[in-house]
């Protein structure tokens, strides 16, 4: 439709109705439910309560699901649904996020994410693992000043920003409060420029990632620092497969609407027309769950 809105690239690939749609995604974006289709016919009415017992079986086995249309990028090997959804459709996923309406209108359609609810974002080995590998990362490219700042993009509470010495600030739209040591920003017509913006795990939910990167950079000092972190969901050799049309399986759609690569993540921060200073794919076991992240730091030019 428009080429990859990771990295600008016009050569995608087209993968057809593979991405299934999460059930708490498909009602809270498109207000849409699976449902079985009623019938007033009275002798089908009767077969169905005949076959009630049979069907309960079966639909466990082949069940419904709601699929769009997906792309993968030959450039970059970003995984896309090929028709954006707009930023309206994606805000009524996040109005009260994690909130206990929220939680219990997903386990409603989603019974399986009670398990892990309380502990997503939250667990203490999670923010451990995060911060630290983030800080560790970061602390030998990072030239810091006596005026360094930095933003939390979307950071909530700001709890994940690594542990360097600076002023520290996060942009939240949520009511959410700051950890002591952050100072809140409410409305991004009051944000300023900073020495360092953090972007972690916000662009797997965006529509546009590389509107979104290039509007946020605009927010750096020249010669400032952006750090972008985001999970890898399919591995290398299964997005060399969709490229290759040869793999077979289809693409979960929920809270993540973007599939990253190191590639895709690095032709991001470069046609972001930022400087790549560095990249990397780590393996996390965030004690609720184990993957990889990736990690990227671009630096705007002076």
């Amino acid at each position: 439709m428009g080429g990859c809105r990771n990295c600008g690239s016009l050569d995608v690939r087209e993968l057809g109705f593979v991405g299934q749609l999460a059930p708490f995604f498909l009602k809270r974006v498109l207000n849409v439910e699976l449902r079985e289709r009623a019938s007033v016919h009275p002798v089908k009415q009767w077969i169905r309560r005949l076959a009630g017992p049979g069907r309960k079986v079966f639909s466990k086995v082949y069940g419904e699901s709601a699929f769009v249309e997906m792309q993968v990028c030959n450039s970059c090997s970003f995984v896309q649904v090929k028709h954006a959804f707009s930023e309206d459709a994606i805000a009524r996923l996040y109005l009260d996020y994690r909130t206990d309406f929220y939680n219990e209108e997903r386990f409603k359609y989603e019974p399986a994410y009670r398990e892990i609810a309380d502990r997503v974002g939250t667990d203490s080995t999670e923010v451990q693992v995060r911060v630290t590998t983030a800080t560790e990362w970061l602390a030998d490219k990072i030239q810091l000043s006596d005026d360094f700042t930095m933003l939390d993009y979307g950071g909530a509470d700001g709890r994940f920003l690594p542990h360097l010495a600076a002023k520290k600030f996060v942009y939240e739209l949520s009511n959410i409060e700051p950890i002591p040591g952050i100072t809140r920003i409410r409305h991004e017509a009051d944000l300023g420029s900073y020495s360092y913006i953090h972007l972690a795990h916000v662009l797997e939910h965006v529509s546009d990632p590389l509107k979104l990167v290039k509007h946020i950079a605009g927010y750096l000092k020249p010669g400032g620092y952006f750090y972008i972190e985001v999970p890898q969901e399919m591995s290398d050799s299964q997005l060399r497969s969709l490229q290759e049309g040869t793999y077979t399986s289809n693409i979960p759609v929920h809270e993540h609407i973007n599939v990253y690569s190191p590639s895709a993540l690095a032709l991001l921060v470069e046609n972001a027309n930022l400087e790549l200073l560095a990249a990397k794919a780590n393996p996390v076991d965030l004690g609720w769950a184990q993957g990889v992240h990736l990690r990227a730091l671009g630096r705007k030019f002076s």
